[in-house]
């Protein structure tokens, strides 16, 4: 496993606390001095990320490349001041944010080669479905009530993750059509990976059993044939 630097540590720290941070404020309502003092926490926590993303887009060597590939992280990385504290906006960059913790979680688990195979995609098919639990219910919550609870999101985002698409919890927000049809799209991508692993790990599985099988009947008959030299 290659050792995270001390910056890095300290991204996907702050990463685990956004996540944690949004679950918590979608399911239990804030007093004012509390709501106040996350605030302050979050404006901080955002300078961090800007400074990170700013010190990697100075490192990078193609500054385009680079702001392709990490422009969400930027959006995400936006304070909720002036006209961003608007019900929408906040949204918005909430799911950027669940999006690049996201990111950051993916490229730790990357980078920790102690991990199978099946491992990584059952561990990225946990987080995904967290993660879009938490967001669907951000979205969706404050408009339509079929997304009540945390339990109702996390329903749709197993059915809609795994493209069964019961339809009895639908999106009616435009955010949330859009986040349905990423959703769809990264279900396909995960079961399809996933199906063909368990596809290849059964074939050998059966390719060696034979294998030892054949394996046995040419002992059995060299013994066969010794036996017959013998007597």
């Amino acid at each position: 496993m290659k050792k995270l630097s001390i910056s890095e540590k300290l991204i996907l720290v702050l990463s685990v606390y956004v996540v944690v941070e949004l679950y918590i404020s979608s399911i239990y309502q804030f007093s004012q001095s509390t709501f106040v003092l996350l605030e302050r926490i979050d404006f901080g926590i955002c300078i961090i990320f800007l400074i990170d993303f700013f010190y990697k887009l100075y490192k990078s060597e193609s500054k385009k490349i680079f702001l392709k590939g990490h422009w969400i992280d930027f959006i995400s990385s936006i304070p909720f001041i002036g006209v961003l504290r608007i019900g929408r906006f906040v949204r918005i960059i909430k799911i950027f944010r669940l999006i690049r913790s996201g990111k950051v979680f993916y490229e730790y688990i990357n980078k920790n080669k102690s991990y199978s195979t099946l491992q990584t995609i059952l561990i990225l098919t946990g987080l995904l479905i967290i993660l879009s639990s938490i967001s669907v219910f951000t979205i969706e919550n404050p408009v339509n009530p079929e997304f009540g609870s945390l339990l109702d999101s996390f329903w749709w985002s197993v059915v809609t993750l795994s493209t069964v698409g019961y339809g009895d919890v639908v999106p009616v927000t435009p955010e949330g059509k859009v986040f349905s049809v990423i959703l769809i799209g990264m279900g396909i991508v995960l079961i399809g990976t996933l199906t063909g692993f368990l596809t290849d790990y059964f074939i050998d599985d059966e390719e060696m059993i034979d294998r030892l099988v054949r394996i046995e009947d040419k002992l059995d008959r060299l013994l066969e044939e010794n036996r017959r030299k013998t007597t």
